[in-house]
């Protein structure tokens, strides 16, 4: 534990997150499960970022851009995921990849804030 905060708990929601964007995401056979996924890693990660600022190892910048994220993520991604289901029932694949984009940015967004998160709990120079 690193100033009272598990980093062993943030290192692999940065892996799967990591793995989850960028080209890996888009090349990945898009299901329910797997966009499910991301939003099972944004409660996981918002739980270790909430305690993170709770405890001030992580900045007051990162923070706020995880709380203005998390609450657009929030109003995102429910609504991109619902969306994804009901273009999938309907096999308009045009509305499908739509609510996938929407759901890999957020994935993506998420990832880059659990970056900068994480890197609040590794050692600085000097310490």
């Amino acid at each position: 534990m690193m100033r009272g905060v598990r980093v062993t708990q943030l290192l692999p929601l940065f892996l799967i997150l990591w793995l989850l964007t960028g080209c890996a995401l888009k090349s990945l056979f898009v299901s329910a499960v797997s966009l499910e996924a991301v939003g099972v890693q944004f409660a996981a990660v918002s739980e270790q970022v909430t305690q993170g600022c709770e405890k001030r190892v992580i900045t007051i910048q990162t923070c706020e851009r995880y709380r203005v994220f998390g609450e657009n993520f929030k109003r995102a991604y429910p609504l991109a995921v619902g969306v994804w289901k009901a273009a999938r029932t309907a096999d308009d694949t045009a509305s499908q990849e739509k609510a996938e984009d929407v759901v890999r940015a957020l994935a993506r967004d998420l990832a880059k804030l659990t970056a900068e998160a994480l890197a609040s709990f590794l050692p600085t120079e000097g310490h």
